[in-house]
């Protein structure tokens, strides 16, 4: 029931996940006599479980969550926790769906915040980087971002396939002297730890792929990640209108087709934005507001892969490890 579009788009990405041959079973939860005409003939592997109550985008997540025990990511989040479903994908507001996460399924022993992994297109070999945290925590330690690090580099192999994943530390500048007390503390740490640490890297060489893991606090990373949207928006929306637009403009578009594809793949981030939330004692992942049919299909992939790949336990072990 969450997202800009939902509920058509959202369950139109459960139906086309199915068709894709998405493996997983997909419950909607939701409210049932809004869902089931949505699905028309096609149930195969989808089906709905009812939940009165939706919390709204401006509505306070724990008040809301504590107030309203029938709303749908609280029921949705209960039914990973009962053992009823596997994982929880949601398009809905983020801080609901962490808060229900925290209050439900708890953190993994070990992990003292948790985290959101936000995925982001690159030039480059990669297909995108993973910028940690993109909002779940706004205060961060040296401890916690190594925490932080560690969560994101069992992610890229477990989730993404990316052996050994390079770390970047986002500072104000490359030398190891720059920055912070926190940003210092958590280089000397990162050096001496036994991951793949690249260094320092500035926010100019987030999309060019530098690193597969872009490290940050929340406040950053949110601050970071809506900026670099917005700049995408814009030289989109430039080049159809100032470059492209206009008789002449159309001409040069009909030559510039074969690369103009290619940028619009290589930027199209539906199958990379949706994450889970890292430290949390389950899997639960958050997609974008905005999330269509597309982005709602990868959504749940990602869901199935972590799963799969038992990434929460891998995360355990290491956090077990590291204490």
């Amino acid at each position: 029931m969450g997202g800009d579009h939902a509920p058509d788009e959202i369950v139109r990405g459960a139906l086309l996940y199915r068709e894709k041959g998405g493996p997983a079973e997909v419950l909607l939860v939701g409210q049932q006599d809004r869902l089931r005409p949505l699905l028309g003939g096609a149930r195969t592997g989808v089906e709905v479980h009812h939940a009165a109550e939706v919390i709204a985008m401006d509505e306070h997540p724990a008040n809301a969550l504590r107030r309203r025990s029938d709303s749908s990511i609280g029921v949705a989040t209960a039914l990973v926790k009962k053992g009823e479903a596997d994982a929880v994908v949601s398009a809905g507001s983020t801080g609901a769906t962490m808060a229900a996460a925290l209050l439900v399924l708890g953190r993994v022993r070990g992990i003292d915040r948790p985290a959101l992994c936000g995925m982001l297109p690159v030039l480059g070999d990669r297909p995108a980087t993973c910028l940690l945290d993109a909002g779940a925590t706004m205060d961060a330690d040296a401890k916690n971002l190594v925490q932080y690090a560690r969560m994101a580099t069992w992610f890229m192999e477990k989730v993404h396939g990316t052996k050994r994943p390079s770390i970047g530390l986002i500072n104000v500048g490359e030398e190891p002297e720059k920055g912070d007390k926190i940003r210092l503390e958590a280089h000397a740490l990162l050096t001496a730890s036994d991951m793949n640490f690249y260094g320092n890297i500035e926010g100019r060489d987030v999309l060019r792929g530098l690193t597969d893991i872009a490290l940050c606090d929340g406040f950053t990373g949110n601050v970071l990640a809506k900026g670099l949207e917005g700049a995408l928006d814009v030289v989109q929306v430039g080049i159809r209108g100032d470059i492209f637009g206009g008789p002449l403009g159309k001409v040069a578009a009909a030559f510039a087709y074969p690369g103009i594809q290619k940028f619009r793949h290589r930027f199209d981030y539906d199958q990379y934005v949706s994450a889970p939330l890292l430290g949390i004692a389950g899997v639960s992942v958050v997609t974008h507001g905005r999330a269509r049919a597309n982005m709602v299909r990868w959504a749940i992939a990602v869901a199935e892969r972590a799963v799969s790949s038992r990434l929460v336990e891998a995360i355990g072990a290491s956090a077990a490890t590291a204490a």
